[in-house]
Parts: C-alpha cells; sequence; structure tokens
C-alpha cells in the first residue's frame, strides 16, 4: 500500500481516543475507590460516568481492531488480535496491547456478573484493571506510527502525568503504614521514570520502525530480506507551502532520496535519485516513518531531528535498485 487508507486512519483515531477515555477511566477509578465527591459532584456521578466511559472505551477498541485487520498494510489476523504472540508485525508490542483489551474485558464481563460472583471475587479481578492503562500506553507507543509527533508525546505526557498525580494522591491518603505508602509512591515515581526513558531511547528515537519488527511485517510481495540498510542524513525546507526533505545516503554519497509533503493538489511523494538519474518516484506513506515501493521492490525511512537538519535510517527490499 503505498498511500494511507481510511482503515489506516480509523486504526490511529480509534486507539488515540481509547486511550484517552482508559486514562479517564483509570482516574476516575482510583477517585472513587476513595470515594472523593463535592457538592456539585456527587459519589454517584464517578461511578456512573466511569462505567460509561468503560464501555465507550471498550467500543471504541472493537473499532481499533477490526480496523487493524482489515487495513492490509500491517497483515495482523484475526488470531494475532486474540493471542498476545506470533504476529508478523512490532510482535511485542502488539502483544501488550492484545493482553490489555483481554484484561480490560475480563473486568467488563464480570462487573456485568457481579451480582453472581460476589463483591471479593469482582473485587479481585477488578485490580487487574490497574494493569490495562501502562500495558496500553506501551503498546500505543510501540505500535502507533504517530509516536513521534509534537500532538502525541504532549497527548502521551499528559495521560501520564494524570494517571501518576491520580496514583500519588491516593496514596497520600492511603490508610497504611506510612512507610509502605513512601515505598509505593517512590515505587510509583521510579516505573513513571523508566518508562520515560524507555520511551526516549525507544519508539521516540530514530531506527525504533526496524527494531519493534515493521520491516518483518512487509507486505507478502515482497518477504525477502532488507538488501540495503544505510545511515541517512539531510535538510528540511518548505517550498510554496510544501515541507521537502532532501536526505543523502553516507555510505554512497551519490544517493539521494527526496521525499515531498502532501499539498492540496498531490499526495506525498518519494523520489530517490542516484548520480542525477531518477531510480523511482513513488506516492508515500508519510507519519513518523515513510514508507514508498520502489519498482518491486520498497523503501522504509525513519527520520528523526529537525526543525531544519535531520538523519535517519533508510531501508530497502524486495526488487528496490538501491544497493
Amino acid at each position: 500500500m503505498t498511500t494511507p487508507s481510511p482503515l489506516w486512519f480509523a486504526t490511529r483515531g480509534a486507539g488515540t481516543v481509547a486511550l484517552v477515555l482508559l486514562t479517564a477511566v483509570t482516574v476516575l477509578g482510583i477517585t472513587g475507590a476513595v470515594g472523593w465527591r463535592t457538592p456539585l459532584w456527587p459519589r454517584f456521578v464517578t461511578a456512573t460516568l466511569h462505567r460509561n466511559l468503560s464501555l465507550l472505551a471498550v467500543a471504541l477498541l472493537a473499532v481499533h481492531i477490526a480496523t487493524a485487520v482489515l487495513d492490509p498494510f500491517a497483515h495482523i489476523g484475526w488470531r494475532d488480535a486474540v493471542i498476545p504472540a506470533g504476529a508478523s508485525y512490532r510482535p511485542v508490542w502488539l502483544g501488550l496491547g492484545v493482553l490489555a483489551v483481554e484484561l480490560l474485558l475480563s473486568v467488563a464481563i464480570t462487573s456485568l456478573l457481579r451480582g453472581r460472583l460476589g463483591h471479593r471475587a469482582w473485587r479481585l479481578v477488578h485490580w487487574l484493571a490497574y494493569l490495562c492503562w501502562p500495558l496500553a500506553m506501551v503498546h500505543g507507543l510501540g505500535t502507533g506510527s504517530d509516536a513521534r509527533e509534537a500532538w502525541s508525546v504532549m497527548l502521551d505526557a499528559a495521560c501520564t502525568g494524570a494517571v501518576l498525580s491520580a496514583v500519588l494522591w491516593r496514596l497520600r491518603g492511603a490508610r497504611v503504614w506510612r512507610p509502605a505508602r513512601t515505598y509505593m509512591a517512590t515505587t510509583t515515581l521510579m516505573a513513571a521514570l523508566v518508562m520515560a526513558a524507555w520511551a526516549a531511547d525507544g519508539p521516540l528515537a530514530a531506527g525504533w520502525a526496524s527494531r519493534a519488527g515493521t520491516v518483518a511485517a512487509a507486505p507478502s510481495a515482497a518477504p525477502t530480506p532488507a538488501v540495503l540498510r544505510d545511515a541517512v542524513d539531510g535538510t528540511v525546507a518548505t517550498r510554496d507551502g510544501v515541507t521537502v526533505i532532501d536526505l543523502r545516503d553516507r555510505r554512497d554519497p551519490s544517493l539521494l532520496v527526496v521525499i515531498r509533503s502532501a499539498s492540496a493538489s498531490s499526495a506525498p511523494l518519494l523520489r530517490v535519485v542516484r548520480g542525477g538519474a531518477t531510480l523511482c518516484e513513488s506516492p508515500a506513506t508519510v507519519g513518523a516513518s515513510v514508507d514508498a515501493a520502489c519498482q518491486a521492490g520498497r523503501v522504509h525511512i525513519d527520520i528523526s531531528g529537525g526543525p531544519r537538519v535531520v538523519t535517519g535510517e533508510l531501508v530497502a527490499w524486495g526488487g528496490a535498485p538501491l544497493p
């Protein structure tokens, strides 16, 4: 696939909104656990909103999963949406998302059967809900094509800050031994710092797509190993309202890649040139990375840096005439 499909946009949008809803559900669950209320916000409002947002999150996750499976780019099958292992597309990070969905479903189902299960059994399963949010966050960072976009980074930071603040506020008022509260608060902060460090060195760094398994998920028409994997660097310029990225191969300076962003009259375009001769020119999928067809093969580029100077990694496989 050389241009984004509606399914691709639907998957990204549903996943992003589902994460926001799951964040709200988690915060409401934490505040509801301590019976927080005000004259303008009685406790039953928190409980009702918590339940309704949980159901809405489940519905959006269903859309997220269905569109991801139907979209041909990532080659995610229904088996991959149920079993958290063995997927060809970013298997570890996709598997964490599957686990998060299954935990959320178990919590939702047991909540509907709460009257038959009893409070103790329901509460035991309900504690699993606290695992859903970090699993969903790591899944989104690990598999999301927009993870390095500024708006996505700010949204993830806001969601993390909201949950972290709620947890610390909950621990502050917990009726437990003070050293135990200090230990739990310290552990929570350390976990947040570890996640931030992993994100900075992983999904937010150059080369993550290939490290996460994106190249292995190339279309079945080009299953051969990568025939080229080179570092590139270049510049970014805006010309007549269109952003143009010029990248030069560090190993082969005669190889130049030009990426033009979408304009009002045309889709994103990738052009590969060697020694002044155009090797291929094709519409491109442009997000946190760039994907395009190149004759009988395919090209994938991770880009980082900016706003004027960028670096990245160029990967080609199949019949791409780049080596």
